[in-house]
């Protein structure tokens, strides 16, 4: 008779609108309770929009509510992962953003598959500045590695970060951020212009993210500033939600400074990104640093030419100059050469487009499920 398994997925968060990553996320519970598996997912918190979650209960999953780590090392949290993973006889354990604690109190609970999917780079990366002294230790990092069987890295570019500052090569594996495709390359973006009283005439310059400084949000102000002054009907429409007021309001002064208020749209947090994309003219993504970026494989789903920053993972998405373009990192003046010359050469533009939707299957959200539950059963073998 086969072993039942109970696999507890930590996400150290909670869904706030619908997205290719929640999807993900239900499509990868749906496979496990397929086979017979008992699933537990925790959460920060309960969502604001219940419907977020019904899908999941729908599944058998039970949910469990509990609040993130406070710090790397937060005894409070491993006490309460560890009630829980020895209270269920966890076999398998899955945790995304909040790691070290969580996958602690999973060693000290004898959970046999302890699992990590290193969703970025790493904030030193992000700051653009090499470790110095006790900081190369990176201790939250290493213990999260040594703790851990496997560590899915959502690029290479973040993989190979991990083991050239702790090691652990032979646990690493490329798992590729999983969008859905269908979704993105079939809807219409009827509708959006009129919300934000957009001309058909206006040439839109989209950027989903949120507001925080790795987002680069900045840099692409900067850069609109000079394309606005070159191309009148340009408008830029910023999507995502208030993470950082402090940063918000950053955003906020530089728009005044540069007079482009009545040029740059706040979306806010949306549900309906498909449509927003399909209204644009091209995407922007101008972060100081990513993983893979969803956003930017959504993008290229919906037929957009798009301009990212050279930075992580993105060089495995973007072959400059044959799906996409790229510019320096934190260079607003290449970013707005890059607009230009984009906003100038319609061959180009319908190259880059035709091009990006060649090879995107690989991101596809029934490739990432497949990926990540043969990781477990191959995990599993060693624990029959």
């Amino acid at each position: 008779m086969q072993k039942k398994i109970n696999i507890v997925h930590y996400w150290g968060g909670c869904p706030n609108v619908a997205t290719s990553k929640e999807l993900s996320f239900l499509m990868l519970i749906k496979k496990c309770a397929e086979h017979g598996w008992n699933n537990w997912l925790v959460l920060s918190k309960y969502p604001e929009n219940s419907e977020l979650i019904d899908p999941i209960l729908q599944t058998g999953c039970e949910i469990i509510y509990q609040p993130r780590s406070k710090g790397n090392f937060d005894p409070a949290s491993i006490y309460c992962n560890f009630k829980l993973l020895w209270g269920i006889k966890c076999h398998v354990f899955h945790c995304y953003n909040d790691h070290t604690s969580p996958i602690i109190a999973a060693m000290f609970a004898r959970v046999p598959i302890r699992v990590w999917s290193k969703l970025a780079m790493s904030s030193y990366y992000e700051q653009g500045i090499t470790p110095k002294g006790l900081q190369r230790l990176m201790p939250s990092t290493w213990i999260t590695c040594l703790f851990s069987n496997r560590i899915l890295a959502i690029s290479d570019a973040a993989g190979k970060e991990i083991y050239e500052q702790v090691g652990f090569k032979n646990k690493v594996a490329t798992v590729q951020v999983p969008v859905s495709l269908e979704r993105f390359m079939t809807i219409t973006g009827a509708g959006i212009r009129d919300e934000f009283n957009l001309q058909q005439s206006d040439i839109v310059i989209t950027a989903v993210g949120h507001f925080i400084e790795v987002k680069g949000w900045d840099i692409a102000i900067k850069a609109f500033a000079r394309v606005y002054k070159e191309i009148p009907n340009a408008k830029l429409l910023l999507v995502g939600k208030k993470t950082s007021v402090e940063f918000y309001q950053k955003i906020c002064l530089q728009i005044e400074r540069y007079d482009l208020q009545k040029h740059v749209f706040f979306a806010g947090n949306r549900s309906d990104i498909p449509e927003i994309l399909k209204a644009s003219n091209i995407f922007i993504l101008p972060s100081r640093s990513e993983g893979t970026p969803a956003a930017l494989i959504e993008a290229m789903a919906a037929g957009l030419p798009c301009i990212a920053a050279e930075t992580g993972g993105i060089p495995e998405v973007i072959v400059h100059g044959n799906n996409g373009l790229m510019f320096r990192r934190e260079d607003a003046e290449d970013l707005a050469d890059k607009i230009v010359c984009l906003l100038s050469d319609s061959e180009l533009r319908l190259q880059l487009t035709k091009m990006a939707q060649k090879n995107l299957e690989k991101f596809s959200i029934e490739n990432y499920v497949d990926s990540v539950f043969s990781h477990y059963q191959n995990l599993l073998k060693y624990y029959d």
